[in-house]
């Protein structure tokens, strides 16, 4: 019952005004028969909109640690009819996806919860085509009394950009468009 309800709260927040969804979604750029890899995909905002885009030629995985958050995303998916959207266990089932397969790899909001990102990021680039993407966004470190500041759910830019460096990435764009967040994409070096 609370994960259910954290889970929609989670969607929610994906899609208020001030996260700009409409607008990340349009800057990735993704077409029909893309496959797109969705890490740490949550409530699976991002992953079912990315489905209803790549269409039924595409593939969409939604990877997450939790097996809750899988079942939650799948319950989404049936209701909608979208038959492109595989749930892979992040620590047991990475096997699913093949090696040079995704288009894009997306992570929005996880970077901050890895105990060592450029380890993480690093095994993660085996499932990328040579030219394929990786975006990561993440909270921009607040002061104060807010959630992302006093849990400190938040990973500065700077450690993004070293920490994909460290991984075997380099930085292809960055967005200012989120207020509270940072927004990059990478390419394998």
């Amino acid at each position: 019952m609370f994960t259910s309800f954290f889970l929609k709260m989670l969607n929610k927040e994906a899609l208020s005004l001030k996260n700009n969804a409409r607008e990340i979604i349009a800057s990735l750029g993704l077409k029909k028969g893309d496959l797109v890899g969705d890490f740490g995909s949550g409530g699976g905002y991002f992953a079912l909109e990315f489905a209803k885009i790549v269409g039924p030629t595409g593939q969409v995985y939604a990877i997450d640690n939790q097996q809750k958050n899988l079942d939650f995303v799948k319950k989404r998916s049936r209701r909608e009819a979208l038959d492109n959207v595989a749930f892979i266990q992040a620590e047991t089932e990475m096997n699913k996806i093949a090696e040079g397969s995704l288009d894009l790899l997306f992570s929005r909001n996880v970077i901050h919860h890895l105990s060592d990102p450029a380890k993480h990021l690093q095994n993660l680039k085996r499932f990328l085509k040579p030219d394929g993407r990786l975006a990561i966004i993440d909270h921009k470190p607040k002061r104060g009394l807010s959630f992302v500041a006093l849990f400190k759910h938040h990973t500065p830019s700077a450690t993004i950009l070293q920490e994909t460096e460290k991984a075997g990435y380099t930085l292809m764009k960055s967005f200012d468009f989120l207020p509270e967040q940072t927004y990059n994409v990478f390419r394998v070096k």
